[in-house]
């Protein structure tokens, strides 16, 4: 080839340079596209295509492909219907567990922030759930080959916060809602100050062993653990739940579930809902004296929990004043904040509440003008539902009685197979 070089008045040979092939694109621009398509899929309302993209921890987690078409398509549409997104820069993240079974660890992953575009975002219920939906992230992990799975999906994913339909569907179903308090050794007599200050901590109390044979007969009877927001995806969209359902919660923030139930459950992959009291958090309570100890969880336990598979809802302010009856302004400073400072230490939504004090009628089922009123509060500050204590124990979930969800009271020296009938 000969070309003339300016400025020099003769002719000059050169030769021709040879063709660079472009660089691979890195793992951050393989994830980062990705995540568009899974998303522009998602505004697309193409729910199926996204199936082949999930990791099979991912499409382990739901019923169907069709089945989780349904729900996603149900969920996202009218005022939350999206259409739009925006990502940020992908980073390298921490080990992702599957939050309905703690069991399942994912390595490698890599997390993609992400921000939902509702259709009218003021519209969307409960209360404030839009804003939510700007702080997910999907969870890519790389492969040698092929682009990027997903394994956290983010907006999509069934454990995302629960969006409330205008016209649920009216369902129902058998999931008993254990509640447990102290899961300990029996306390020591000597310890407590009055008879009935020991009576009350050993009729909380479920001792390890029973605990844990308790588990054993979950397991070996072919019972799922599931979330509330699990159970709230059902009742509100008829998404299909696992067989044998049942749900495990700890009322009252105490120390000693970390320390002798969350080694079971994780043993069995049983997820569970820790109800927490944000004013005792941190703290160890004793008289003056030095009787009636009670120890209650740290926030870097509580954050621990809420990003290894397990949640933290609501359980009041310190746990002794029920809300039904209270003005608007107690309400909101008895849950509200506390939920809106569990939220803030954990990064997740709290979307449930354990009323504080027994349910003023024997059955979960009744309700007053007072308990209708507190129902309306609670939405307008993002709750979703609420579970009771009530004197009579049932498994009966219904749409229509999300804010007043029965449990079953385990209580001391109860053998495993004492769940048996609670079964469906």
């Amino acid at each position: 080839m000969i070309a003339l070089v300016a400025g020099c008045g003769q002719l000059a040979a050169t030769r021709p340079r040879p063709t660079r092939s472009p660089s691979p694109p890195s793992v951050t621009q393989l994830v980062e596209s990705a995540a568009n398509t899974f998303m522009s899929q998602m505004v697309a309302g193409d729910y199926r295509a996204q199936w082949s993209e999930l990791a099979p921890p991912a499409q382990a987690m739901w019923p169907s492909e069709v089945a989780r078409s349904a729900f996603l398509t149900a969920k996202f549409q009218g005022s939350a219907a999206v259409t739009g997104y925006q990502i940020g820069a992908p980073t390298p993240a921490s080990t992702w567990v599957d939050r309905e079974d703690p069991a399942v660890q994912v390595t490698g992953a890599y997390a993609v922030p992400v921000q939902v575009e509702f259709s009218s975002p003021a519209q969307v219920l409960p209360a404030g759930v839009a804003a939510d939906y700007s702080k997910l992230a999907l969870m890519l992990v790389p492969r040698a080959s092929g682009p990027p799975l997903v394994v956290g999906e983010g907006p999509s994913s069934i454990d995302a916060p629960v969006i409330v339909p205008p016209s649920p569907p009216a369902e129902s179903a058998s999931v008993p809602i254990l509640m447990y308090h102290v899961v300990a050794p029996f306390p020591n007599p000597a310890q407590w100050n009055s008879t009935y200050a020991y009576d009350l901590e050993y009729g909380l109390t479920v001792t390890p062993s029973q605990f844990a044979a308790q588990m054993a007969y979950l397991s070996g009877a072919g019972a799922h653990a599931i979330s509330l927001t699990r159970l709230a995806d059902f009742l509100l969209y008829g998404l299909p739940l696992p067989p044998k359902p049942v749900a495990i919660t700890f009322d009252d923030g105490r120390e000693s579930p970390l320390q002798n139930a969350v080694p079971v459950l994780r043993s069995y992959g049983y997820t569970a809902t820790f109800f927490v009291p944000s004013g005792l958090v941190g703290r160890y309570v004793t008289t003056l004296a030095g009787t009636n100890p009670q120890h209650y969880l740290t926030w870097t336990q509580i954050d621990q929990l809420a990003h290894t598979g397990f949640w933290i809802e609501d359980h009041t302010l310190f746990d002794n004043t029920p809300l039904w009856g209270l003005p608007s302004s107690e309400v909101q400073k008895l849950a509200g904040q506390t939920g809106a400072a569990i939220a803030a230490q954990t990064g997740v939504p709290v979307q449930f509440i354990a009323y504080s004090g027994p349910w003023p009628f024997a059955s979960a089922t009744q309700s007053g003008p007072a308990e209708t009123t507190l129902f309306q509060e609670l939405a307008q500050l993002g709750y979703v539902g609420g579970a009771v204590d009530a004197r009579v124990d049932s498994a009966a979930q219904a749409t229509g009685e999300i804010w007043q969800m029965p449990r079953v009271r385990m209580n001391p020296n109860e053998a495993g197979a004492a769940l048996g009938p609670w079964l469906s």
